[in-house]
């Protein structure tokens, strides 16, 4: 029992979005093995309360048994630096169908040439639920290539187009 409650906490800690803190606009098709072919993009929303940027993040999954997730994240903390790195923190609200919903944070550690990002949450999913995902992105402007797992799919390869 410790060593699963040590390894939650680790994968938690590691996993506090697969998406970035901060809002981008990008479109694309992600690939699970053992799910299929999920459509997803992502848009700076047009109002920011306080001056803070707010994003919107959508997946939806392609097959004859439908998945959507769609995540509203504000990045709180835009500027902050972690080891010479820039760092974003957040926070975000994901939806689900079927129906799920949770809060939580969303933090992003940017590298050169990309970003890791991690995101976690406590809500609602057929009862109680811990919704979490990490993910890289490199970017090859203007396109970008992301490698995510979360409580969703245990693997996600796809290819985005940001503008």
């Amino acid at each position: 029992m410790k060593r699963l409650v040590a390894l939650s906490l680790l994968a938690l800690s590691l996993a506090l979005a697969q998406m970035p803190a901060y809002p981008e606009n990008t479109l694309g098709l992600g690939y699970a093995p053992d799910k299929g072919v999920y459509l997803q993009g992502s848009a700076l929303l047009p109002f920011s309360p306080l001056g803070i940027d707010t994003g919107l993040d959508v997946q939806a999954l392609l097959s004859q048994n439908p998945e959507v997730f769609a995540l509203f994240k504000a990045n709180l903390f835009p500027g902050l630096v972690l080891l010479d790195l820039y760092t974003s923190v957040g926070l975000g609200l994901d939806l689900r169908y079927p129906f799920g919903a949770h809060l939580g944070p969303v933090v992003s550690l940017e590298v050169p040439g990309g970003a890791l990002s991690a995101y976690g949450g406590l809500g609602y999913q057929s009862g109680f639920h811990l919704a979490w995902g990490a993910g890289f992105r490199l970017y090859l402007e203007p396109l970008a290539l992301e490698v995510s797992a979360s409580d969703r799919y245990p693997f996600l390869l796809s290819f985005l187009y940001l503008w």
